[in-house]
């Protein structure tokens, strides 16, 4: 809602006004009309002012009058009226009009009249106007607040919006996602993005059709911002509005293929509803909270085995829908964050962190339950990501470890690709065929993770059931009589190793891995063949029995607790 020196020109006496020069100008925006009829008025300009003058003061001095155009454009002004030239200056110069061309200010003639022809009828028009800007935005706001207040939501804020803007309107999330979109309706109009987003499974990231640049900017700065793209038949500008309360980002309002920059009045709509949206989201994560911390209490005592009463377990577990006389298969997910990726990826896609990349994941892992047609309930708990996986037919006990074996590895091949490839742990317990097992199924498969990552970094699929004989291991190497296992074993080596700087337990345990050949070894440890075959015989010497026919198993064991045990 603002007026341009093209519309003031059918305003009060301005409608008598010639324009000479700067039509390039003459959709600047006028915020005040004020009068300049001394030498050294640059100091008074204002930026968007449309400013007055007779040239008394400079009428023989054409530099300063150029002067004075110079100044007018620097401060932003709107441009320049000539009152009665004929009366106070013979005429007006033409390098007076070249430079008001060159600069784009919009230079202006009026005949013989009063000031207040001109300032008066504008001023009255830029306080109407503003005026009743300010009725619509009270408007707007108390309209997006009562949305709010009664409790109807996004939805109907997004619907809303699109009235107010006749256009569509999509969401995205502080991880520039978007999330949700509305347009007005009986509108046939969808914009090319949110084309891709409907075919998208409605998760697309931002990142995937804006430049990196504009949405960290978007992210870090918190301020609107317009992007202009196209074709070479039609260019378009798409508007970004952040949704912010305090300094915490929660995400952006886009406006895709405008024809031009938004009026102001719809800015103020986007604000009103940006600010709306902003606390319905606070809403919503209050209310989460709070339901996310009963429901992550009941979590913990379930899987801890801390709840003893059976009747205790099957009501709370009805209330955070959870189905007690189902059985379960117990996953643990969690992502390698030891991994240079993790670490590095903040600093290469705009809005992700590792909080962000936790949420993400979350989402992931409901999105590879359905696409294994799979029912469950994911939780966080514990330090990891939970799922908790209803058997949705009868599995027989002697199928059970294959289906969990091909859950597992189908979760990783679908969840993987799609976090920035950063890998990923995950370990299965055993069936679990009542709730009350549901504990132990956990502590199998914490077990099952915690032995993963000793022997199979960077990442893993596992279940208990095929990593039995590790588990068997570990419970032996605790028992009372085993300590200092791996220590007997390679004594000789270990010793020689010390005393030298040597590798030969290394050397011994990669042969072993490699199936005794001498070329895979060599490759694996980056040794010329010579120097393995000289290690590898002063491990004979030491041992002091043939590697050819040497009994593997002691060393195999002695290897894996150690791995197992660190």
């Amino acid at each position: 809602m603002s007026i341009t020196v093209r519309d003031a020109l059918s305003i009060g006496g301005l409608v008598n006004a010639i324009v000479l020069a700067g039509e390039a100008g003459m959709d600047k925006e006028i915020k005040a009309v004020d009068i300049i009829d001394v030498p050294d008025a640059a100091i008074w300009f204002r930026k968007d002012s449309l400013l007055s003058t007779t040239f008394y003061a400079l009428k023989d001095n054409i530099d300063a009058q150029l002067n004075m155009l110079e100044d007018i454009k620097a401060c932003g002004g709107a441009g320049l009226i000539i009152f009665s030239p004929e009366r106070y200056i013979s005429h007006i110069d033409q390098r007076l009009i070249n430079k008001a061309d060159e600069l784009g200010l919009p230079l202006l003639q009026m005949p013989d009249c009063s000031y207040i022809d001109v300032i008066v009828p504008v001023m009255s028009q830029i306080l109407d106007k503003q005026v009743r800007a300010l009725e619509y935005a009270h408007e707007v706001h108390s309209m997006m607040t009562d949305i709010v207040l009664k409790g109807k939501g996004l939805k109907e804020l997004l619907t809303t919006l699109t009235v107010l803007m006749e256009k569509p309107v999509l969401m995205a999330d502080s991880e520039l996602l978007l999330i949700d979109a509305a347009s007005p309706p009986g509108s046939s109009e969808t914009p090319p993005i949110l084309e891709l987003w409907q075919g998208s499974g409605k998760h697309l990231p931002l990142a995937d059709f804006y430049p990196g640049a504009l949405l960290n900017e978007l992210v870090h700065e918190k301020q609107p911002a317009y992007y202009q793209h196209g074709s070479a038949e039609a260019d378009y500008i798409d508007f970004f509005f952040p949704l912010v309360a305090g300094e915490e980002f929660y995400g952006a309002l886009i406006v895709p293929d405008l024809g031009e920059k938004l009026e102001k009045a719809k800015t103020v709509a986007m604000e009103a509803g940006a600010m709306a949206i902003s606390l319905d989201i606070l809403k919503r994560i209050a209310i989460k909270e709070a339901e996310r911390k009963n429901e992550m209490d009941f979590y913990n005592e379930l899987l801890l085995g801390n709840i003893k009463n059976r009747e205790t377990i099957m009501s709370q577990a009805r209330q955070f829908g959870f189905d007690p006389g189902s059985s379960y298969f117990v996953v643990l997910i969690e992502l390698n964050k030891e991994s240079i990726y993790y670490d590095s990826l903040a600093a290469k896609k705009p809005g992700i962190n590792r909080d962000k990349l936790e949420k993400r994941l979350f989402r992931l892992l409901h999105y590879a339950l359905e696409k294994e047609g799979e029912e469950g309930i994911v939780i966080e708990a514990l330090g990891s990501m939970v799922m908790l996986i209803h058997s949705s037919i009868k599995i027989e006990e002697k199928d059970a470890s294959d289906h969990a074996k091909r859950l597992v590895q189908n979760f990783k091949e679908t969840i993987e690709p799609r976090m920035e490839n950063i890998p990923l742990y995950i370990a299965a317990g055993e069936h679990c065929d009542s709730i009350e097992r549901i504990s132990a199924c956990y502590l199998e498969a914490w077990e099952t993770l915690d032995i993963g990552k000793k022997l199979f970094h960077p990442g893993f699929a596992l279940t208990y059931s095929e990593m039995a004989p590790y588990h068997m291991v570990k419970r032996f190497i605790t028992s009372a009589e085993t300590p200092g296992l791996y220590n007997k074993i390679y004594e000789p080596l270990l010793i020689y190793d010390r005393d030298k700087g040597g590798e030969l337990v290394r050397t011994l345990e990669t042969y072993i891995e490699c199936n005794f050949s001498r070329t895979k070894t060599a490759e694996k440890m980056h040794l010329h063949r010579n120097s393995l075959n000289y290690r590898l015989q002063k491990i004979s010497e030491l041992l002091g029995r043939d590697l050819e026919n040497l009994n593997t198993f002691p060393l195999l064991l002695a290897s894996i607790s150690r791995k197992i045990s660190t």
